[in-house]
């Protein structure tokens, strides 16, 4: 039986379904039946493959006051499933999608989700406190009673089935390990995200890690694939130093050992567990970069004094315990160390997780700075281009599909492979009233047009963009599918640049 042919007989109607509630803060979780509504507006029902567990699952299990305690509940924010429905107003999703729920939105439309320099969503991040993004306190579960079961982190995937805003979802490809792809949701993507984009680690310099669960371990591979020369890590535990090797860590503390000197102070290297070097004396006067991990005001301290004077970065990982306040010497403040914290690793969901992902089935050992979208199958690209496949009698959903079987280009031939492209995907009205500013064939010998099939979908796109509003007004609404596509698409360094170049006259121009 096809895995999708179950579906369409629930669809649209409520799912009774396996979950583990939690009724009580400690208390240990229940299964019991529960209702599952059908997804409304911008939401998907999902079937969950795969889930797993993480610290801030135990951490919200213990609280027991605060707007944020609230029971029954669905824990679970790490898993993978196949949707099951979708409500109205979903694009990009269809059923029988191997898909990740993230507890981060990104809804791509607000003006910090098309910006470069966050991965913080104005329009949703701010609230916590809901069951469903755009409903509030309303939820999608009922125990057996009736009584309403509140949600968690807009996941909830201790359950046979969940209900999700596409804010929260990311399309993935099939072809990677669920038990693998799961950790993306929170552990892996923070940790590796953290030191990818957060401190953007530079090849040979030198990395401390505080507390090696799993984010700490995330965050060493993260280093790693970045080309750091050394990644101390640091714990209690000396059980993890052996594992902690493989994830690429070169030198291992163990505060236990230390007497009365400060991590910061001495390190030990495994397994010998005998004073070595302090760490500034490893490192030349400190490490470019520290990791907290664990979400202890006084670890954060020691980590941040672990770091270079002058230029060391310390970036916050761990939740503490009831917000507590840090803190932190003005005079290595003065002298030019800085530090910040991170949500899910300053990763955008939509844009950066098929990356890992494309890294990971591909076994692809660096990471650059920005994203460089890739070369993917109909069915694993980003969910804006996956709209344009499934559209019938679309001249884009030619355009793309049969790109996306095309192989490379040269990047001399490229300009003129975006011309025939765009000529495909865009309707006669529109081309009509091209504006010469952004006519392809003007482009210089010398431009570096990017040559994978998802980076020319995405000049493709913004092309198709400022055609339209050309032809039919900045607030056109049929305008509006195109710029949603290269927003998506695109890195917003191109669109900044592009933007500029068809200000000046010299679009387009080198990236």
């Amino acid at each position: 039986m096809d895995k999708t042919s179950s579906f369409s007989i629930q669809k649209g109607k409520p799912i009774r379904c396996k979950a583990a509630l939690c009724r009580k803060a400690g208390e240990a979780l229940v299964m019991e039946e529960i209702q599952v509504d059908p997804p409304q507006a911008y939401e998907v029902r999902i079937k969950i493959i795969c889930t797993s567990l993480c610290h801030t699952d135990v951490t919200f299990w213990k609280l027991d006051s605060g707007p944020l305690a609230r029971f029954p509940r669905i824990l679970g924010h790490e898993s993978v499933g196949l949707v099951e429905s979708i409500g109205e107003h979903v694009d990009g999703f269809k059923q029988g999608d191997v898909v990740l729920p993230v507890f981060h939105p990104n809804c791509e439309e607000c003006k910090d989700c098309k910006s470069s320099k966050s991965n913080w969503c104005a329009r949703y991040a701010n609230d916590s406190i809901s069951n469903t993004r755009r409903y509030g306190m309303a939820s999608r579960f009922k125990d057996s009673t009736g009584e309403d079961i509140h949600h968690f982190l807009f996941v909830s995937s201790f359950s046979e089935y969940t209900v999700v805003d596409i804010a929260h979802l990311v399309k993935i490809s099939p072809d990677i390990p669920v038990q693998k792809a799961a950790l993306l949701s929170c552990g892996v993507s923070t940790g590796v995200g953290a030191a990818w984009k957060v401190a953007n680690v530079e090849e040979g310099s030198t990395v401390a890690v505080f507390g090696l669960g799993a984010v700490g371990l995330a965050v060493a591979e993260g280093a790693r694939l970045r080309g750091a020369a050394k990644i101390i890590g640091v714990d209690l535990n000396p059980d993890k130093f052996e594992l902690g090797k493989k994830f690429g860590f070169t030198d291992f503390v163990n505060p236990t050992l230390c007497g009365e000197k400060k991590v910061s102070e001495f390190t030990y290297l495994f397994p010998q567990n005998i004073p070595k070097k302090v760490i500034k004396e490893m490192t030349g006067g400190g490490v470019d970069y520290s990791f907290e991990c664990v979400g202890l005001p006084s670890i954060l301290s020691e980590a941040f004094i672990s770091t270079r004077t002058g230029s060391g970065k310390t970036v916050m990982l761990g939740m503490g315990k009831h917000a507590a306040p840090i803190s932190l010497g003005s005079f290595d403040l003065l002298s030019g160390r800085t530090i910040c914290g991170s949500l899910f690793g300053g990763l955008k969901s939509k844009l950066d997780i098929p990356v890992l992902v494309d890294h990971y089935l591909k076994k692809q050992y660096h990471l650059e700075k920005e994203v460089k979208p890739v070369e993917v199958a109909p069915e694993v690209t980003t969910t804006q281009a996956e709209e344009v496949e499934t559209k019938e009698d679309s001249p884009s959903e030619e355009a793309v599909e049969d790109k996306s079987e095309s192989p490379e280009v040269p990047s001399e031939e490229a300009p003129a492979a975006a011309e025939e492209n765009n000529e495909e995907n865009t309707t006669e009205e529109v081309a009509e009233e091209t504006p010469d500013e952004i006519k392809l064939e003007t482009a210089p010998a010398d431009f570096r047009f990017p040559t994978t099939n998802q980076t020319r979908h995405c000049f493709t796109r913004y092309i198709e963009y400022h055609r339209c509003v050309s032809a039919k007004g900045d607030d056109a609404p049929e305008c509006d599918k195109f710029s949603k596509f290269y927003r998506s698409l695109c890195p917003g360094e191109w669109v900044d640049r592009w933007n500029e170049q068809r200000e000046n006259g010299t679009f387009p121009g080198p990236l």
